[in-house]
C-alpha cells in the first residue's frame, strides 16, 4: 500500500514539475557577481537547479544532524553483542553446574550414628 502511495506521490510531482516546466520557458540572465560570468537560463531551470540544491543542503543537514544517533546505535549494538556473548557464556556455565550437581551424589547419614 505504501508503494502505491509513494509511487502516486512521484506521478504527481513530475506532473506538476512538468507543467511548471513546460509554462515556465522564459530566459532570464543570471549574473555571479563577483565574477564575470552571465548565464542565460530558462526560469524552470533556476527553479529547479534551487530545489535540487535545498533538497541536498537539506539532506547534509539532517545526515550530520543524525551523527550522535548513529554513534548511539552503534554503541548500543557492541553493547548488546558483549551481553549476548556474556549470556551465552553464563548459560554454558549454569548447564555444567547443573549437570554437575546431578552427577553429584551425597552419601546417605549412617544408620547407627546415635
Amino acid at each position: 500500500m505504501s508503494k502505491l502511495l509513494l509511487n502516486l506521490f512521484v506521478f504527481v510531482v513530475g506532473l506538476i514539475v512538468i507543467a511548471f516546466s513546460v509554462n515556465n520557458r522564459d530566459v532570464v540572465a543570471i549574473d555571479i557577481w563577483p565574477a564575470p560570468f552571465t548565464f542565460d537560463w530558462p526560469v524552470f531551470g533556476v527553479a529547479l537547479v534551487g530545489i535540487a540544491i535545498g533538497f541536498v543542503w537539506g539532506a547534509i543537514v539532517a545526515w550530520l544532524g543524525a551523527g550522535r544517533t548513529r554513534q548511539k546505535v552503534r554503541d548500543l549494538a557492541r553493547n548488546m553483542e558483549t551481553l549476548m556473548r556474556e549470556k551465552s557464556f553464563l548459560s554454558q556455565r549454569l548447564a555444567k553446574l547443573e549437570e554437575a550437581k546431578k552427577q553429584a551424589t551425597i552419601p546417605p547419614p549412617p544408620a547407627d550414628a546415635a
